[in-house]
C-alpha cells in the first residue's frame, strides 16, 4: 500500500466533507453504526467493509433535503422535485465516497481513541450549560433527534478517522509561487465608483386584478400550517431531598463528563449542583417511562389537550413528523421535567382562501415589480452614471458608507466575483451601480501578511480539487454494492 501510495501520491489529497453534526433546529447528520454482516434488508449501499445502513442514508438525505429546502427553495422544495433533481442518488453519492476513505483508512491502520471522542463531546457547546458538559443535555439531545449514544460517537469515531487521513494526505506546505499567486488574486485592489438606484412605493402600482391573478397562478404556494393535536401527561421533577449517598454514587458514574480546564474530572463539591439536577431528571424520566405503559395500557388518562404548529419551533417536529394517529411518543425533556404527548390527529396544510392570502400575495408582488424597476433602472444607467469615488478597495475591505457590514460584504464579493468593469449589485430594496477605475495588485508585505492564511487557503484548493480524482481512483479497488 506504501508503494502505491509513493507512485500516486500527487494524487492523494483529498477534503474530508463530514462535519460535527447540527444539533439544534436543524437536526442530526446521522451516518449510523457499521455492521459487516448487514444484509440488502437493512442498507442501501455496502463499500467494501463498511455498509451504508438505512438509517444513515435516511437521516442524511432528511438533512439534506432540510438544507436546500430553506437555503434555495424558500419552503417549496417537495419530495417529487427532490427526485426531479436527484437528491437521492446526490445524497447516496455522498455516502459512498465517505465510505471508500474509510476504506482506505482502514488500510492505513487509522482508529479513532476513546479519548479523541470523549474530547469532541465534552468540548461540543451544544452538549453544555454554563460552559460545562451536560451529561443529561447529551443524552436529551441525541433522543430528541432519534439517535442513539453508541450510533452518535460510532459517527465521531467516523469524523476523526478522515479528519486524520486528510492530515496525512494533504499536511505538506504550499510553495511560495502558489502564494503570490493566490495572494494576487485574493488581495486585488479595485478602485470604485458606485451610485445609488432607488424605487419609490408610488412607482410601484398593482391593482387588486393583478393580485388575484398572482393568487391563482401560485395558490399552491399559499397554504395553511400543518398542526398537531396532542394530549400530554407532565412529569415534573421531584423536589424530595437526594440523598448524600446517593448523589455521590451517581458522581461516580458520571464525573468524566465533567471536565476543568485542563481536562481533569472535577471535584464532586465543585459539581453537586449539576450532579443533583441530572440525578432528578434521572429518576423523573424512569417514572416517566412507567407512566408511559400505564398510559399506552389505558390506566391512567392525560393531563390536557395541546396543539402544535408544525412551524412554532416549540417542539422538534422531527419526533412526530411520521408517527401515525395514536402513537405514544417517548417522553420528551422540558425545562423542569418530561413530557408524554400522543397524537391524536393532524391537520394538514390546505389551501387559503384568497382572502386569506391576498397580504402576502401582494407583498409578494410588490417586492417582485421593485426588483424588476431596480433592474430596469440600473440598466438603463449603468454606462453613463457618476458615482462617489471610494478608492481602492480589496475583498477584505470594512464597511462602505451608507451600506451596512453585511451589505458592504456581500457587494464587494459580487464586484470582484464579477468579470465585467460595470454593473450592479441589489442589496435589499435598492440597487448600487459601480465601475471600476483602475485595479493594483497586493505588494509583497501584504502577502507575507497573510501568509497563514494563504497557506491554509491553497490546502483547501488543493483539496477540492484533487478529491474527486482520489475517489475515482480508489472506487475499482473496492468492491461497491447497491440496493
Amino acid at each position: 500500500m506504501i508503494t502505491w501510495m509513493q507512485r500516486h501520491k500527487k494524487y492523494l489529497i483529498i477534503t474530508v466533507w463530514i462535519s460535527v453534526i447540527a444539533f439544534v433546529g436543524a437536526g442530526f447528520i446521522g451516518w449510523g453504526t457499521y455492521d459487516f454482516n448487514l444484509t440488502r434488508s437493512s442498507s442501501v449501499a455496502k463499500v467494501g467493509n463498511h455498509a451504508i445502513s438505512k438509517q444513515a442514508f435516511q437521516k442524511t438525505y432528511e438533512n439534506y433535503f432540510d438544507y436546500y429546502n430553506s437555503r434555495f427553495y424558500n419552503g417549496e422544495l417537495t419530495q417529487e422535485l427532490a427526485r426531479d433533481i436527484g437528491l437521492e442518488k446526490f445524497v447516496l453519492e455522498i455516502l459512498i465516497n465517505e465510505s471508500v476513505l474509510l476504506n482506505l483508512a482502514d488500510e492505513f491502520g487509522i482508529t479513532a481513541l476513546d479519548s479523541d471522542v470523549m474530547e469532541l463531546i465534552t468540548t461540543d457547546q451544544n452538549f453544555q450549560k454554563n460552559g460545562v458538559f451536560d451529561k443529561e443535555t447529551y443524552y436529551q439531545l441525541l433522543q430528541t433527534n432519534g439517535l442513539k449514544p453508541e450510533t452518535y460517537e460510532n459517527t465521531l469515531r467516523n469524523q476523526i478517522i478522515l479528519s486524520k487521513l486528510s492530515k496525512i494526505l494533504t499536511d505538506f506546505p504550499a510553495a511560495k509561487i502558489e502564494k503570490e499567486i493566490l495572494g494576487s488574486a485574493m488581495f486585488m485592489e479595485d478602485k470604485l465608483s458606485i451610485a445609488e438606484v432607488t424605487v419609490s412605493d408610488s412607482e410601484i402600482k398593482i391593482d387588486e386584478n393583478e393580485v388575484k391573478t398572482y393568487w391563482d397562478m401560485n395558490k399552491n404556494n399559499f397554504l395553511t400550517d400543518k398542526i398537531y393535536h396532542f394530549e400530554s401527561i407532565f412529569i415534573p421533577l421531584s423536589n424530595d431531598k437526594l440523598s448524600e449517598d446517593d448523589l455521590k454514587a451517581y458522581y461516580e458514574e458520571t464525573k468524566y463528563f465533567y471536565r476543568d480546564s485542563e481536562d481533569n474530572p472535577k471535584e464532586y463539591a465543585a459539581v453537586k449542583k449539576d450532579i443533583e439536577k441530572a440525578l432528578k431528571f434521572e429518576n423523573a424520566k424512569k417514572n416517566a417511562l412507567l407512566i408511559r405503559l400505564s398510559y399506552k395500557n389505558g390506566n391512567i388518562t392525560a393531563d390536557k389537550n395541546i396543539t402544535v404548529k408544525a412551524s412554532s419551533g416549540e417542539y422538534n417536529a422531527s419526533l412526530f413528523s411520521d408517527a401515525s394517529e395514536g402513537t405514544i411518543l417517548q417522553p420528551i425533556q422540558k425545562e423542569n421535567g418530561w413530557e408524554i404527548l400522543k397524537l391524536v390527529s393532524v391537520d394538514l396544510p390546505a389551501a387559503q382562501t384568497y382572502e386569506e392570502a391576498r397580504a402576502q400575495a401582494a407583498d409578494i408582488l410588490k417586492t417582485n415589480k421593485r426588483m424588476e424597476l431596480l433592474t430596469q433602472k440600473s440598466l438603463a444607467r449603468m454606462e453613463l452614471f457618476k458615482g462617489r469615488n471610494l478608492g481602492f478597495v480589496t475583498r477584505d475591505e470594512g464597511n462602505i458608507t451608507g451600506l451596512t457590514a453585511e451589505q458592504s460584504k456581500q457587494f464587494i464579493n459580487r464586484v470582484f466575483a464579477s468579470k465585467e468593469k460595470r454593473g450592479y449589485v441589489i442589496l435589499g430594496d435598492k440597487a448600487y451601480l459601480y465601475a471600476i477605475l483602475e485595479q493594483k495588485l497586493p505588494d509583497e508585505k501584504k502577502i507575507a501578511e497573510n501568509d497563514a492564511n494563504l497557506e491554509d487557503a491553497i490546502k483547501q484548493i488543493r483539496s477540492s480539487e484533487m478529491q474527486q480524482k482520489l475517489i475515482e481512483m480508489l472506487k475499482p479497488r473496492y468492491e461497491i454494492e447497491q440496493y
